[in-house]
């Protein structure tokens, strides 16, 4: 598998009121209801596997291994730290009053440089899970002779605004690419997020689903069963399943956030 193998597929479910409970207990709640899903915490894999490190669940009868990872960990200090020593430079900006971040750095020299030290330190927690679920995946496949196992990672965000679905997406892309292994384990990444909405085909309002997948031939069953189970996830959440055709333009994802994007603050 190439490590340069990389092919975004955005859905959307539409908001159809607030949600109840947090999603990791929401997403657990929706695997465990399956009668294909086997959790790896399991007594009966204890002698198996033993103490080490391993993936969260199996599904399909066995035909994938899922390891489920919550983005957590604000990195918006981070951020303005890194704008604040950028800014304190000569030549940086003066600004008086609040404005937008764009309005600040798109005037830079070095703009493109700026925005990407920004992301970088937004995606650090994504490159994080994609390292560990390798891992993962890869020691339960070699325990319990799951050769032919796809490994999935789900990435949830529901409590970190500034990492948004086209950050979530530009990260694992980078990640693979910065890798030269690739992170072979992983055949596809799935992230669910509901720390910002998105716009819909036509009007309204959804939250974004990112399925990345490592190949263009997918399996058929692999196809059947996440076509399946994102349907699923959407109904259990009272609508129906949206494909948004974005042709690698990165705004289809721009976020729509209750009370206006975060604030960041570089000048104090």
């Amino acid at each position: 598998m190439a490590a340069s193998d990389f092919y975004l597929t955005l859905f959307a479910v539409p908001a159809t009121g607030p949600r109840d409970g947090g999603l990791e207990d929401r997403v657990k709640a929706f695997l465990e209801s399956s009668p294909m899903t086997e959790s790896l915490d399991d007594a009966k894999f204890a002698d198996v596997i033993g103490s080490a490190s391993k993936a969260d669940y199996l599904l399909a009868n066995r035909a994938f291994i899922f390891e489920l990872k919550t983005l957590n960990g604000d990195p918006k200090d981070r951020v303005e730290n890194r704008l604040r020593e950028r800014f304190a430079q000569p030549g940086g900006p003066i600004v008086f009053g609040q404005v937008g971040l764009s309005q600040i750095v798109d005037g830079l020299d070095d703009s493109q440089a700026v925005y990407k030290a920004v992301l970088d330190l937004s995606s650090r927690a994504v490159r994080r899970h994609l390292q560990k679920t390798n891992e993962q995946v890869a020691s339960t496949r070699e325990g319990l002779s799951l050769d032919d196992a796809a490994g999935m990672l789900v990435l949830m965000n529901d409590g970190e605004p500034m990492i948004d679905a086209a950050c979530i997406g530009y990260s694992i892309k980078a990640a693979i690419e910065a890798v030269e292994s690739g992170y072979p384990e992983i055949r596809y990444v799935l992230a669910i997020i509901e720390s910002h909405r998105i716009r819909l085909p036509g009007g309204g309002e959804g939250y974004p689903l990112l399925l990345v997948c490592r190949q263009t031939d997918i399996p058929i069953q692999d196809a059947q069963f996440l076509g399946l189970m994102l349907d699923s996830w959407a109904k259990a959440h009272g609508a129906g399943l949206v494909r948004i055709s974005h042709h690698g333009d990165w705004s289809a994802m721009d976020p729509i956030y209750d009370g206006g994007p975060p604030v960041l603050s570089p000048y104090r």
